[in-house]
């Protein structure tokens, strides 16, 4: 959108966190009907003919204003006003639907924002509901612990009309969730933070590599021992098969070490990736 078009509605573009913006003033029309405090103003993400509320939390996830054929800044907080109004009446709607599924609904007074907790299969799932009437999984615990956040994909709470419905919905949106990775790749290290970047010398740094071959699992353990320093360990499942310090401008890799130690060929080895024993 051109910023002469939002100018002459009386808007000035600024330079935000990801784009541009503008700030619409509000003239006491939206309201928190938790805090009573009326919203002051809305902060605007300019993108195409659309301004998508980013600023204050109650307003962000409202559906975009449509500037097209908007000729004065009245007809655009009336706009964002139609759709808060919408959205306080279907909060109600949405903590009575949660509260006939046998939860125990509240509403964020910040977001303005349904939220409830459900217990599934020995787990503590944390739902929020949008502010487009879909119900998604925020967090998922166990025993206090935090295992997971924004899980599956958000759905309508007529989807699941009785709390078995609800907890066959949640269960089948944790099965579809991978366990997150605990342990990190080096490959993902260089992409993510570039070739140019370097462990420093008073760090610890340990490698594993885990591979099969001739139908055996094995793991090689790299640990630093001082600056270029390591010491290396491969172990099959009968126990250690290698065992020596080297410098790392030295070393052969891993595939030449199992070669060598255990007389098989680099082409019969295959690596596991992110696959703990």
């Amino acid at each position: 959108m051109e910023p002469d078009r939002l100018a002459q509605l009386g808007l000035t573009v600024q330079e935000g966190a990801a784009g541009p913006e503008v700030v619409l003033p509000l003239q006491g029309t939206v309201v928190n009907p938790l805090t009573r405090r009326p919203v002051p103003a809305v902060t605007l993400a300019v993108a195409e003919e659309l301004l998508i509320p980013v600023d204050p939390p109650e307003l962000v996830g409202l559906p975009p204003l449509l500037v097209d054929e908007v000729t004065e800044l009245q007809a655009l907080e009336a706009q964002l006003l139609a759709a808060f109004d919408a959205h306080v009446s279907r909060l109600q709607d949405m903590a009575a639907a949660l509260e006939g599924l046998g939860l125990a609904p509240c509403v964020d007074p910040g977001s303005l924002e349904v939220r409830a907790d459900a217990e599934v299969d020995g787990l503590r799932v944390s739902l929020g509901g949008d502010k487009q009437g879909k119900l998604r999984i925020l967090a998922v615990h166990r025993a206090g612990a935090l295992l997971r956040t924004e899980v599956g994909t958000p759905f309508n709470l007529p989807e699941v009309p009785d709390a078995a419905s609800l907890q066959a919905r949640l269960s089948g949106l944790l099965g579809e969730a991978p366990a997150p990775r605990r342990d990190v790749g080096y490959g993902e290290l260089a992409e993510r933070f570039g070739p140019a970047a370097r462990v420093p010398a008073g760090s610890n740094l340990e490698l594993v590599s885990d591979f099969t071959a001739r139908g055996e699992r094995y793991r090689f353990v790299a640990a630093r021992v001082r600056g270029r320093t390591f010491r290396g360990l491969l172990a099959g499942p009968d126990g250690k098969k290698w065992a020596e310090h080297f410098q790392l401008e030295d070393f052969a890799g891993v595939a030449d070490v199992a070669s060598r130690a255990l007389g098989i060929a680099p082409g019969e080895i295959s690596w596991l990736e992110g696959d703990e024993p």
